[in-house]
């Protein structure tokens, strides 16, 4: 496997997330590169690695090519909904307006396609987590597929408020479909949050759905390294990274300031023999999925993180 790596990036390189500034080397740093380890089959070390850093980023995880071809197919299904600017190409993947984003999420035609599927259910992926958990894993039917048009991105959260139930022996794999720079919405990582007890036994330990609780931590970057004092983490990421973390680490992206879509994937893996999250399978689309309580009143987090201190 011949893994190719941008540039590193420089200190001082400033990282734009919404109305904030970053800079590399001080608020924020680039994710340290486990490839070579998972290259030399040095599973022991990046064990280590995870219950050190609470995140694997593994360059070129997944073929390129297939990457680039779940990418296309994403792409094609967005071109059939008008949502790829007149004049330009599909594969240019440019916007047909700001603000428009899409998700795939019960889409099985688009998310369960031979092409996406061929990238987080493929050969490789399987024989990495059958090494990584010791057994035969298996991943949820519900795949999290998302194309984000300019100014889409995610906010702060643990996995384990959405993904929580049955073993807690679960990652999260995100996988980038297209090349995300800086400008065009990178995973972050808060390093440390998978080890601020407080933090995972108040709110990692609430399930959205069961206790009909807001599930987003915090929507302000400034806060997680000013309060908490967290360090974040990205990288330019090529299509076939990927970023591997457990329940309890918190997460985000940049927003998208660029025109063309950033694509990528969430699929989460554990041993097959250990206890799932049944609202996440069903055959065609036919899941349960989170916020299943319509029309029920959510405590607000502000709320909750007043009552656990964590105002």
């Amino acid at each position: 496997m011949i893994v190719t790596k941008p540039t590193p990036i420089q200190d001082r390189t400033p990282l734009r997330f919404g109305e904030h500034i970053f800079t590399f080397g001080q608020e924020v740093v680039e994710l340290q590169d486990s490839s070579a380890l998972m290259q030399a089959g040095d599973f022991p070390e990046l064990h280590r690695r995870m219950e050190e850093d609470g995140y694997l980023f593994i360059r070129g995880f997944h073929p390129r090519e297939k990457a680039e071809r779940a990418a296309l197919r994403t792409l094609q299904a967005i071109d059939e909904q008008g949502g790829i600017k007149p004049g330009t190409t599909v594969e240019e993947g440019i916007a047909a307006k700001d603000g428009q984003s899409y998700a795939f999420f019960r889409d099985v035609a688009v998310a369960h396609s031979p092409e996406v599927l061929d990238v987080v259910d493929g050969p490789h992926t399987f024989a990495f987590y059958q090494q990584y958990f010791g057994g035969p894993a298996l991943t949820f039917d519900k795949r999290w597929l998302r194309a984000m048009g300019r100014g889409g991105n995610n906010f702060f959260h643990y996995d384990s408020v959405y993904v929580g139930r049955g073993t807690c022996n679960r990652v999260t794999m995100w996988s980038a479909l297209t090349d995300i720079g800086l400008e065009n919405g990178p995973l972050v990582l808060c390093l440390g949050s998978h080890r601020h007890q407080k933090m995972i036994q108040t709110y990692g330990q609430t399930d959205a759905d069961r206790d009909l609780v807001d599930a987003v931590f915090s929507k302000d970057p400034h806060e997680m390294v000013h309060k908490f004092g967290f360090k974040l983490a990205t990288a330019h990421f090529e299509p076939g990274d990927v970023l591997i973390f457990g329940l309890f680490m918190l997460h985000s992206s940049v927003p998208n300031l660029s025109d063309r879509y950033r694509i990528s994937i969430d699929t989460r893996y554990q041993l097959a023999s250990e206890p799932k999250d049944e609202r996440f399978f069903g055959e065609g689309g036919n899941w349960l999925g989170n916020f299943y309580n319509k029309g029920a009143t959510y405590t607000p987090m502000a709320e909750l993180r007043a009552r656990w201190g964590l105002e």
